[in-house]
């Protein structure tokens, strides 16, 4: 199964334009709602339309998690089976493309700055699921049976295969937020990676 799978906290209507451009290209979508610790709010899941929108939507599983930003994106590897293919966005990104056969464990691909063009590649976008793989220490490494798998551009991991995958890309729309969302944003992004600091990457 080809799983869809977005973290979000009151990001309309960027997480409409997010999960639209999934829709209708994955089996099924699972979105996390909830408050980041350390995110600016009063409110431990999102009250600006976001949830209604997300529960209007067939084929979308939501869950409600009001946790750091490693327990959000462990919290939609839970209900995965070995063997699915995941490819998990941010909510104010959009799939760009028609999404391939994933050949091998992971495929490496790009993420397109929708601000200035900049493009990036990205190791844990889009990857096949096996049994006690979680995300741990930092946001976006995961880790399977005590062993890192990647850091943020790459397979670390000889355990795991990937490849480069051109046939889509992500791109990354933090722009179009309202000028005092991208600075809660930028406030939150500089404590998390404080957080993060000092774990392997």
């Amino acid at each position: 199964m080809l799983v869809g799978c977005v973290i979000t906290y009151n990001d309309m209507p960027l997480v409409k334009d997010c999960v639209e451009s999934l829709y209708g290209q994955v089996d099924k979508i699972i979105a996390v709602d909830g408050r980041y610790v350390d995110f600016p709010g009063d409110c431990d899941y999102s009250n600006d339309g976001t949830l209604e929108y997300l529960k209007s939507f067939g084929r979308l599983q939501v869950i409600i998690v009001s946790a750091s930003e490693v327990e959000k994106r462990n919290a939609y590897l839970e209900p995965l089976e070995d063997g699915d293919i995941v490819l998990n966005l941010d909510s104010d990104e959009v799939l760009v493309g028609k999404i391939p056969k994933l050949i091998s464990d992971f495929g490496i691909i790009e993420l397109l700055d929708g601000h200035c063009n900049r493009v990036q590649q990205r190791a844990t976008r889009f990857f096949r699921y096996r049994e006690g793989v979680r995300y741990q220490n930092v946001h976006y490494t995961l880790y399977h049976k005590g062993r890192q798998i990647n850091s943020l551009k790459k397979i670390v991991n000889p355990g795991f295969s990937y490849e480069q995958v051109k046939d889509f890309k992500l791109l990354h729309n933090w722009h179009k937020r309202p000028q005092l969302r991208q600075h809660y944003k930028s406030l939150y992004y500089k404590k998390l990676l404080q957080n993060e600091r000092g774990f392997p990457k």
